[in-house]
């Protein structure tokens, strides 16, 4: 990371690959740390390591990882210089959303972590639809239709929408953030 003070951060596998899931195990982490400006933070269940700003360095840790989600972010950037990945099996987080029976749309809760999520949709309008979009999901029920859906969606960080095609007003935003 951090190579010519760039704003880059990623943590890869021995063949140059993005991690973005690993089994439950101890692993060796070689650390390269090229910036004086940027540390590298890794979090999550039971891991909490980082290399110190203001200094490079390369160093090797032995961490833990078990089920859960993880997080690496450089402490002075974080809102630019982040990312995450699962470990083990990651249970999905529960949304529940709603339209209808007037003109009203909902999902709560309003924020979630990234990883496998399931929506369930009650759709009691034959008005409105509900739609949801945002980091790789696009997913709506029918205008006419009435009833019950289940989604099952992988939620990356960023902001997703939720609204009606037909009510332009009916709308709200979930916010997915990254662990830790």
């Amino acid at each position: 990371m951090g190579t010519n003070d760039a704003f880059v951060i990623s943590l890869r596998d021995a063949a140059g690959n993005p991690i973005t899931h690993v089994d439950p195990g101890t692993y060796d982490i070689a650390v390269s740390d090229r910036s004086e400006e940027h540390n590298f933070h890794l979090r999550g269940p039971g891991v909490d390591v980082s290399t110190p700003i203001g200094e490079k360095q390369d160093t090797t840790w032995t961490v833990t990882f078990t089920d859960g989600r993880y997080s690496y972010v450089c402490d002075a950037h974080a809102s630019v210089m982040r990312g995450y990945f699962l470990a083990g099996n990651v249970p999905p987080t529960a949304l529940s959303g709603s339209v209808g029976p007037r003109r009203s749309i909902s999902l709560k809760p309003r924020s979630a972590l990234p990883g496998p999520a399931t929506i369930v949709v009650n759709d009691r309008s034959t008005k409105d639809d509900f739609h949801l979009s945002g980091p790789g999901v696009n997913r709506k029920t029918g205008v006419r239709t009435r009833g019950r859906v289940t989604w099952n969606v992988t939620l990356a960080p960023g902001l997703y929408t939720y609204r009606s095609d037909k009510t332009k007003k009916l709308r709200g935003t979930l916010t997915v953030n990254f662990p830790g």
